[in-house]
C-alpha cells in the first residue's frame, strides 16, 4: 500500500474496493508458471480465442516516475496473437507502440489515458475506458478492430524476422 502510485482516497470507495479485491485473491486465469508467462511463444489459446479485448497490466504502471515506457511479453502477446488491448502502463506506452509501427485501435478505444502523467488520473480514465469498451456489442467492436489486429500481427512477424536476420549477420561475423 505504501508503494501504490494511485491515490486510493481520491475517489469515494476506492480504498475499500481495493481491500476487497486483494482479500479475494490470489487470482489466476491459467495454470502457467512464471517461465511460461514470460515466454511469448507460450500462450493459453483458449483465453485469446474466447476474448474480444485484452486488458494488459504491464509490469510497471509508473516506471519510477522516469517518464519512460516499459513493454513486456504481456503486450507483445496481444500483438502476435491478434488481440485488441488496453494497456495499464506508464504514460506514452501507446505512443511508443505507434512509433514502432503498431496500431493501437485509436478509432475504437479512447486512448487519451496514455497522455496522462498523473497516475491517479490515468487510472481513473483507464477505468472509464475499459467500462466504455465493455458496454458495447463486443462482436461489432472486435470487427471494427480487425484491420488493426491483422496489421499488428503482420508487423510483429516482419519485425521478428528482421531482428533474427540482424542476429544471424552478427553471429556470422564472429
Amino acid at each position: 500500500e505504501q508503494d501504490n502510485p494511485i491515490e486510493n482516497d481520491s475517489k469515494p470507495g476506492w480504498r475499500q474496493r481495493t481491500y476487497d479485491f486483494i482479500n479475494k485473491g490470489p487470482y489466476f486465469c491459467d495454470s502457467d508458471n512464471a517461465d511460461q508467462h514470460n515466454d511469448h511463444r507460450s500462450v493459453n489459446h483458449d483465453l485469446y480465442t474466447a476474448s474480444y479485448c485484452h486488458i494488459v497490466f504491464e509490469t510497471l504502471f509508473d516506471a519510477d516516475g522516469s517518464g519512460g515506457s516499459f513493454l513486456s511479453e504481456k503486450t507483445y502477446k496481444c500483438l502476435k496473437f491478434g488481440q485488441p488491448f488496453v494497456v495499464v502502463a506508464p504514460p506514452r506506452t501507446l505512443e511508443t507502440l505507434r512509433q514502432s509501427g503498431y496500431r493501437v485501435f485509436d478509432h475504437a478505444i479512447d486512448n487519451r489515458y496514455d497522455l496522462i502523467t498523473d497516475n491517479t488520473e490515468r487510472w481513473k480514465v483507464l477505468h472509464d475506458t475499459i467500462m466504455a469498451i465493455g458496454s458495447q456489442d463486443m462482436r461489432q467492436w472486435f470487427a471494427r478492430c480487425l484491420p488493426d489486429v491483422l496489421h499488428n500481427q503482420q508487423h510483429f512477424h516482419k519485425n521478428n524476422h528482421q531482428d533474427l536476420d540482424r542476429l544471424t549477420r552478427r553471429l556470422a561475423c564472429v
